[in-house]
Protein backbone atom coordinates (compact mmCIF):
# COMPACT_ATOMS: atom_id res chain seq x y z
CA UNK A 1 0.00 0.00 0.00
CA UNK A 2 2.48 2.98 -1.21
CA UNK A 3 1.75 6.66 -0.15
CA UNK A 4 2.74 8.59 -3.29
CA UNK A 5 0.20 11.24 -2.95
CA UNK A 6 -1.86 12.58 -0.21
CA UNK A 7 -4.61 14.95 0.26
CA UNK A 8 -4.59 17.20 3.21
CA UNK A 9 -6.68 18.94 4.59
CA UNK A 10 -6.33 22.50 5.73
CA UNK A 11 -8.27 23.79 8.17
CA UNK A 12 -8.98 27.54 7.86
CA UNK A 13 -10.34 28.27 11.02
CA UNK A 14 -7.12 27.50 13.43
CA UNK A 15 -3.43 28.56 12.94
CA UNK A 16 -2.42 25.02 14.10
CA UNK A 17 -3.13 22.56 11.22
CA UNK A 18 -2.14 18.94 13.07
CA UNK A 19 -3.32 17.13 9.43
CA UNK A 20 -0.68 18.65 7.56
CA UNK A 21 2.15 18.47 10.73
CA UNK A 22 1.66 14.15 10.45
CA UNK A 23 1.71 14.14 6.61
CA UNK A 24 4.68 15.82 6.66
CA UNK A 25 6.27 13.31 8.68
CA UNK A 26 5.14 10.85 6.24
CA UNK A 27 6.17 12.82 2.87
CA UNK A 28 9.23 13.14 4.83
CA UNK A 29 9.55 9.42 5.54
CA UNK A 30 7.78 8.05 2.47
CA UNK A 31 8.88 10.05 0.10
CA UNK A 32 5.31 11.51 -0.56
CA UNK A 33 3.87 14.11 -2.25
CA UNK A 34 1.12 16.83 -0.40
CA UNK A 35 -2.11 18.20 -2.30
CA UNK A 36 -2.99 20.61 0.86
CA UNK A 37 -6.79 21.87 0.15
CA UNK A 38 -8.64 24.20 1.57
CA UNK A 39 -12.66 24.65 1.06
CA UNK A 40 -13.91 27.89 2.49
CA UNK A 41 -17.38 29.99 2.24
CA UNK A 42 -19.39 33.16 3.59
CA UNK A 43 -22.71 34.23 2.50
CA UNK A 44 -22.18 37.09 0.29
CA UNK A 45 -24.97 39.64 -0.99
CA UNK A 46 -25.35 39.21 -4.50
CA UNK A 47 -23.68 42.02 -5.77
CA UNK A 48 -20.56 41.13 -3.94
CA UNK A 49 -19.95 38.16 -6.14
CA UNK A 50 -16.43 39.64 -6.89
CA UNK A 51 -15.59 39.19 -3.25
CA UNK A 52 -15.09 35.63 -4.07
CA UNK A 53 -12.11 36.03 -5.66
CA UNK A 54 -10.59 38.21 -3.50
CA UNK A 55 -10.86 36.15 -0.49
CA UNK A 56 -9.70 32.74 -2.79
CA UNK A 57 -6.48 35.00 -2.99
CA UNK A 58 -6.76 35.94 0.53
CA UNK A 59 -6.45 32.06 1.04
CA UNK A 60 -4.06 31.45 -1.74
CA UNK A 61 -1.53 33.67 0.16
CA UNK A 62 -1.83 31.73 3.43
CA UNK A 63 -1.85 28.06 1.97
CA UNK A 64 2.09 29.29 0.03
CA UNK A 65 2.68 30.83 3.31
CA UNK A 66 2.19 27.79 4.97
CA UNK A 67 4.17 25.25 2.50
CA UNK A 68 6.73 27.36 3.25
CA UNK A 69 8.68 25.27 5.42
CA UNK A 70 8.11 21.92 3.79
CA UNK A 71 9.12 23.09 0.22
CA UNK A 72 12.52 24.34 1.63
CA UNK A 73 12.78 20.71 3.93
CA UNK A 74 12.14 19.19 -0.17
CA UNK A 75 8.96 17.97 -0.08
CA UNK A 76 6.94 18.23 -2.27
CA UNK A 77 3.33 20.39 -2.14
CA UNK A 78 0.91 21.81 -4.56
CA UNK A 79 -2.21 23.36 -3.25
CA UNK A 80 -6.07 23.58 -4.10
CA UNK A 81 -8.59 25.73 -2.82
CA UNK A 82 -12.59 25.72 -3.30
CA UNK A 83 -15.24 28.07 -3.13
CA UNK A 84 -17.84 25.30 -1.79
CA UNK A 85 -20.48 25.76 0.96
CA UNK A 86 -20.74 21.83 1.84
CA UNK A 87 -16.67 21.16 1.99
CA UNK A 88 -16.82 18.11 2.97
CA UNK A 89 -18.36 16.51 0.31
CA UNK A 90 -15.64 18.83 -1.76
CA UNK A 91 -12.84 16.84 -0.07
CA UNK A 92 -14.21 13.45 -1.39
CA UNK A 93 -14.68 15.23 -4.99
CA UNK A 94 -11.14 16.55 -4.96
CA UNK A 95 -9.74 13.21 -3.50
CA UNK A 96 -10.89 11.53 -6.50
CA UNK A 97 -9.95 14.28 -8.55
CA UNK A 98 -6.30 14.09 -7.65
CA UNK A 99 -6.65 10.49 -7.60
CA UNK A 100 -4.77 10.73 -3.88
CA UNK A 101 -3.70 7.63 -2.02
CA UNK A 102 -4.92 9.14 1.63
CA UNK A 103 -6.64 11.82 2.97
CA UNK A 104 -5.23 13.30 6.31
CA UNK A 105 -7.91 15.63 8.38
CA UNK A 106 -7.74 16.72 11.89
CA UNK A 107 -10.51 15.18 14.02
CA UNK A 108 -12.60 16.43 16.98
CA UNK A 109 -14.78 14.52 18.90
CA UNK A 110 -18.30 15.21 18.63
CA UNK A 111 -21.43 14.16 20.81
CA UNK A 112 -23.80 11.12 20.07
CA UNK A 113 -26.63 13.03 19.51
CA UNK A 114 -24.36 15.22 17.07
CA UNK A 115 -23.24 12.26 15.01
CA UNK A 116 -26.65 10.82 15.18
CA UNK A 117 -28.77 13.80 13.51
CA UNK A 118 -25.94 15.44 11.69
CA UNK A 119 -23.66 15.03 8.92
CA UNK A 120 -20.44 15.21 10.31
CA UNK A 121 -17.29 15.53 8.30
CA UNK A 122 -15.79 12.97 9.84
CA UNK A 123 -18.07 10.34 8.78
CA UNK A 124 -18.84 12.06 5.02
CA UNK A 125 -15.36 11.36 4.38
CA UNK A 126 -14.83 7.74 5.93
CA UNK A 127 -18.32 6.42 4.19
CA UNK A 128 -17.06 8.18 0.56
CA UNK A 129 -13.55 8.29 0.13
CA UNK A 130 -12.64 5.26 -1.60
CA UNK A 131 -8.60 5.81 -0.40
CA UNK A 132 -7.38 4.89 3.20
CA UNK A 133 -8.95 8.02 5.56
CA UNK A 134 -6.08 9.20 8.75
CA UNK A 135 -7.84 11.10 11.16
CA UNK A 136 -4.93 12.97 13.37
CA UNK A 137 -6.48 13.74 17.21
CA UNK A 138 -3.21 15.18 18.55
CA UNK A 139 -0.36 17.08 17.55
CA UNK A 140 2.72 14.46 16.22
CA UNK A 141 5.48 14.14 18.27
CA UNK A 142 7.72 12.29 16.26
CA UNK A 143 8.52 9.38 18.52
CA UNK A 144 7.90 5.58 17.52
CA UNK A 145 4.01 5.05 17.51
CA UNK A 146 2.27 2.21 18.97
CA UNK A 147 -0.22 1.14 16.03
CA UNK A 148 -3.08 -1.22 17.36
CA UNK A 149 -4.43 -2.97 14.12
CA UNK A 150 -8.15 -4.44 13.56
CA UNK A 151 -8.38 -7.26 12.10
CA UNK A 152 -11.67 -9.59 10.68
CA UNK A 153 -10.46 -13.69 10.80
CA UNK A 154 -13.65 -14.88 10.64
CA UNK A 155 -13.65 -17.76 7.89
CA UNK A 156 -17.19 -16.55 6.62
CA UNK A 157 -16.65 -12.96 5.79
CA UNK A 158 -14.14 -13.69 3.00
CA UNK A 159 -15.42 -10.06 1.82
CA UNK A 160 -13.23 -8.34 4.61
CA UNK A 161 -9.88 -10.40 3.18
CA UNK A 162 -8.98 -7.91 0.72
CA UNK A 163 -9.59 -5.26 3.65
CA UNK A 164 -7.09 -7.67 5.91
CA UNK A 165 -4.81 -7.72 3.27
CA UNK A 166 -4.51 -3.61 3.22
CA UNK A 167 -4.01 -3.40 6.85
CA UNK A 168 -1.36 -5.95 6.92
CA UNK A 169 0.28 -4.59 4.14
CA UNK A 170 0.13 -0.72 5.70
CA UNK A 171 1.19 -2.60 9.22
CA UNK A 172 4.18 -4.13 7.33
CA UNK A 173 5.68 -1.16 5.78
CA UNK A 174 5.68 0.97 9.21
CA UNK A 175 7.48 -2.27 10.81
CA UNK A 176 10.30 -1.81 8.37
CA UNK A 177 10.35 1.19 8.79
CA UNK A 178 11.29 0.89 12.44
CA UNK A 179 9.47 4.08 13.64
CA UNK A 180 6.49 1.73 14.96
CA UNK A 181 5.79 -0.66 17.39
CA UNK A 182 2.47 -2.87 15.87
CA UNK A 183 -0.09 -5.02 17.77
CA UNK A 184 -3.25 -6.50 16.16
CA UNK A 185 -6.60 -7.10 17.65
CA UNK A 186 -8.72 -10.24 16.30
CA UNK A 187 -12.72 -9.18 18.56
CA UNK A 188 -15.26 -11.67 18.55
CA UNK A 189 -19.01 -10.79 20.16
CA UNK A 190 -20.85 -13.98 19.49
CA UNK A 191 -18.79 -17.02 22.15
CA UNK A 192 -20.67 -18.87 24.04
CA UNK A 193 -18.24 -18.24 27.06
CA UNK A 194 -16.62 -15.56 27.99
CA UNK A 195 -13.39 -15.58 29.33
CA UNK A 196 -12.03 -14.57 32.60
CA UNK A 197 -9.56 -11.93 31.37
CA UNK A 198 -8.53 -10.74 34.78
CA UNK A 199 -7.43 -15.00 34.83
CA UNK A 200 -5.67 -14.92 31.39
CA UNK A 201 -3.69 -12.13 32.37
CA UNK A 202 -2.11 -13.10 35.78
CA UNK A 203 -1.89 -16.73 33.98
CA UNK A 204 0.45 -15.67 31.16
CA UNK A 205 2.13 -13.54 33.96
CA UNK A 206 1.81 -10.27 31.93
CA UNK A 207 2.48 -7.37 33.68
CA UNK A 208 -0.01 -4.66 34.86
CA UNK A 209 1.79 -2.00 32.97
CA UNK A 210 1.28 -3.49 29.42
CA UNK A 211 -2.05 -4.68 30.33
CA UNK A 212 -3.08 -1.16 28.58
CA UNK A 213 -1.54 -0.86 25.08
CA UNK A 214 -1.89 3.49 25.11
CA UNK A 215 -1.81 3.19 21.19
CA UNK A 216 -1.46 6.06 19.14
CA UNK A 217 -2.59 4.85 16.09
CA UNK A 218 -5.72 2.39 15.63
CA UNK A 219 -5.87 0.87 12.14
CA UNK A 220 -9.61 -0.30 11.30
CA UNK A 221 -11.02 -1.68 8.20
CA UNK A 222 -14.53 0.24 6.35
CA UNK A 223 -17.33 -1.23 4.68
CA UNK A 224 -18.78 1.55 2.95
CA UNK A 225 -22.42 2.21 3.24
CA UNK A 226 -25.03 4.73 2.18
CA UNK A 227 -28.60 5.47 2.33
CA UNK A 228 -30.81 3.83 4.82
CA UNK A 229 -28.78 1.51 6.19
CA UNK A 230 -25.99 4.05 7.13
CA UNK A 231 -28.77 6.76 8.61
CA UNK A 232 -29.54 3.29 10.99
CA UNK A 233 -26.93 1.88 11.68
CA UNK A 234 -23.14 2.81 11.74
CA UNK A 235 -19.76 0.70 10.93
CA UNK A 236 -17.40 -0.13 13.20
CA UNK A 237 -15.08 2.53 12.23
CA UNK A 238 -17.93 5.12 13.05
CA UNK A 239 -18.76 3.70 16.49
CA UNK A 240 -15.19 3.56 17.72
CA UNK A 241 -14.46 7.17 16.30
CA UNK A 242 -15.57 9.47 19.43
CA UNK A 243 -14.37 6.72 22.18
CA UNK A 244 -10.91 6.53 20.45
CA UNK A 245 -8.25 9.47 21.96
CA UNK A 246 -5.64 8.16 19.26
CA UNK A 247 -5.41 8.89 16.12
CA UNK A 248 -7.54 6.82 13.68
CA UNK A 249 -6.92 5.47 9.84
CA UNK A 250 -9.54 3.87 8.45
CA UNK A 251 -8.87 1.56 5.13
CA UNK A 252 -11.24 0.75 2.70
Amino acid sequence: MEVKKILVVFDPTTDTQIALERASLIAKHEGSQLHLFSCIHTKLPEDESGEVDSLIAAQNEILEETIAPLVERGIKVTTEIKWKKDWYKAVVKAAQRSGVDAVIKASHSHSATQRLFKKTSDWTLIRQCECPVLLVKHKPTGEGRKVLAAVDLRKEKDAYEAINANILEFCQRYVESDISEVHFLNAHKDLPTRPDRGGMIRACGVDSEYVQLSANLVVIGNSARSGLSAAVNSNTAERVLDDLACDLLVIP
